[in-house]
């Protein structure tokens, strides 16, 4: 059956809609012999319904639009995340969904961000990008000062003791140690500084041309951050750190205006749902997470994820208005915060909310940008379902000229796990999560976490796709007969490992900084250096890196260059130590592959 969609939205009330919508029968777990597995149609009303609507009443850019340049950045903690969860849970109702806010915990101290420009002033004006640490303070004002190098030793810090003053610092490598009361250098030279008031430290961007922004809530109360900590891209600081040792005099200003909230500042999901029939004890899940980093406007990570949970909500609305019809489990949307912090938000929910487990059916999350939600993984025992399930997804788009567009379910041994996103949460608990498999011209990579996170990096018609991909898979999967099979999931409820270096790293692994403390300190890497090898193979990019430390055991070897030469250490995460080691001249060959000859 086709419906020609009406030009006019009418969306009621679900409460006045259950009147007049016909219960759908309940049906059979197992569908009989030469009957579909999955109970449903090739087709149906709601899913035509969703596909046939024009594409200029599909109204997802609208709500990325006030989301990510109406109110903007979204930092868990923040004054805009709180008005955009009050903004979220006012449409949904509007739309006639049940909606609630969910309170998960707490921050002991809440962080906004207004206003930053940064310049160079002398010897000549450059606009610097630059971003700054969450959770640590801004400028009274612009504060203008000469960029002076960070000494490396006692006499560098004499020869530059005088200009200290109001200084911006450079700092190029390791950073100064402050608050210690040690007698090294680097803890002299942390006091040095405080006592001599400098305006600031500046150190460089991970990247050559983009400018990370991240922080740490974790701060007490009653001793906030004091220091102003300048991230500088790349490529600028090097030009200016170049321009201080050829012995020009610069002259750099910034004016950075945020200031923490007195806490503790209560954090919320938002939670919608469309209220099933005959198993409305069963949930099907779909959202993405509404907080963001606040470098940019959080406009992909993670505004066309909330953007699109939303639409589909209004869609699903608005098509059984039109149809009558209602869904036989219930719909839930789901909006996390604290995901940028460590999928705090969903892991929280879920922590208070154990009895639900067992009932959600599966969770569908859009966390990958703007890029078209054109894929989904299925194990073998769930491929027959999913292949009905999107069975109209997939004939609406086999056509489609741009083959990004063309839906494809991707057969997979066990679900991925440890992507990083809130269906993480769930798979920890052995509850069926998906990343949707994602495809377009969009750069990820460009715009995650950096500078470049604005609406003008989103493409719209991807957005639309996605929107109808996510309404109408909520739809179907609400409407199967069985549940989405768990017993090949491959997850056991364990989280990968999480083993960590404690290095920043840039292009090719190179090391920008180590953390101070971490394993990468106790076995002597220093920035500059870079990672070529874990256990005897290769890795040549961070995915590779982080693949070979969630590998098996504890004990990993760990080969990085250090000038012309190759250095290595035992790293043993089970006992926090590392362990400096003789290194190989050359790299080890790579072990075969499972199965390999």
């Amino acid at each position: 059956m086709h419906l020609r969609p009406p030009r006019l939205l009418t969306l009621l009330p679900l409460l006045a809609l259950a009147a007049l919508a016909p219960t759908a029968p309940a049906a059979q777990r197992a569908a009989p012999e030469g009957l579909p597995v999955s109970g449903l149609p090739a087709e149906d009303p709601v899913t035509a319904w969703v596909w046939s609507l024009p594409d200029e009443e599909v109204r997802v850019m609208d709500h990325l639009e006030e989301l990510v340049d109406g109110i903007g950045p979204r930092l868990t903690s923040s004054s805009n995340l709180e008005e955009a969860e009050q903004w979220a849970l006012q449409r949904f109702r509007d739309w006639g969904l049940d909606a609630r806010l969910v309170e998960w915990g707490t921050f002991p101290v809440g962080f906004d961000r207004t206003w930053k420009r940064g310049r160079m002033v002398a010897p000549r004006k450059v606009e610097l990008d630059f971003t700054t640490p969450a959770w640590t303070p801004g400028t009274d004002g612009p504060v203008r000062g000469r960029a002076v190098v960070l000494p490396a030793n006692d006499e560098e810090l004499a020869a530059v003791h005088s200009l200290l003053p109001g200084a911006w610092v450079l700092v190029p490598g390791k950073r100064p140690r402050f608050d210690s009361d040690g007698d090294d250098f680097s803890s002299r030279l942390g006091r040095a500084l405080d006592e001599a008031g400098i305006a600031g430290t500046l150190r460089p961007s991970r990247n050559e041309e983009l400018v990370h922004t991240g922080g740490s809530y974790r701060i007490d109360p009653d001793d906030l951050p004091h220091r102003v900590r300048i991230v500088l891209r790349r490529d600028q600081f090097s030009d200016v750190l170049q321009r201080v040792r050829d012995g020009q005099e610069v002259e750099l200003e910034f004016d950075v205006r945020q200031e923490f909230r007195p806490g503790p500042i209560a954090l919320h999901d938002v939670i919608a749902e469309i209220p099933g029939t005959d198993l409305a004890d069963e949930i099907v899940i779909v959202g993405g997470h509404l907080d963001s980093w606040d470098g940019a406007r959080g406009a992909q990570d993670n505004g066309t994820g909330t953007a699109t949970t939303m639409e589909a909500a209004r869609l699903l609305a608005a098509a059984m208005a039109e149809t009558g019809l209602r869904p036989r489990r219930t719909i839930r949307f789901m909006l996390w915060s604290g995901e940028e912090q460590g999928l705090l938000g969903s892991r929280a929910y879920i922590e208070a909310h154990p009895e639900e487990n067992d009932r959600v059916n599966l969770v569908l999350v859009h966390d990958g940008g703007t890029n078209a939600c054109s894929g989904i993984t299925a194990t073998p025992m769930m491929l027959p379902l999913f292949e009905e399930v999107f069975a109209p997804i997939v004939a609406r788009t086999a056509d489609l000229e741009d083959e990004d567009l063309r839906f494809r379910i991707v057969p997979v041994d066990q679900l991925p796990f440890g992507v990083g996103s809130d269906h993480d949460s769930y798979l920890a608990v052995g509850v069926p999560g998906f990343f949707w498999k994602q495809r377009g011209d969009a750069s990820y990579g460009y715009i995650h976490h950096t500078q470049h996170d604005l609406l003008d990096q989103v493409v719209p018609e991807y957005e639309r796709y996605t929107s109808r991909v996510v309404a109408s898979a909520a739809w179907r999967f609400a409407n199967a007969g069985p549940r989405v099979p768990r017993e090949d999931m491959g997850v056991r409820g364990e989280r990968p490992p999480r083993r960590r270096l404690g290095v920043h790293l840039g292009d090719g692994l190179r090391v920008d900084e180590v953390v101070r403390g971490g394993l990468a300190e106790a076995a002597g890497i220093v920035p500059g250096d870079r990672i070529v090898e874990v256990d005897g193979r290769s890795v040549s990019s961070v995915g590779e890196l982080v693949r070979a430390l969630r590998a098996d055991g504890d004990r990993k070897r760990v080969v990085w260059e250090h000038g012309g030469e190759r250095r290595a250490a035992w790293f043993d995460w089970g006992k926090g130590e590392a362990t400096p080691t003789t290194a190989p001249t050359k790299p080890s060959p790579a072990p075969p592959a499972p199965g390999g000859r």
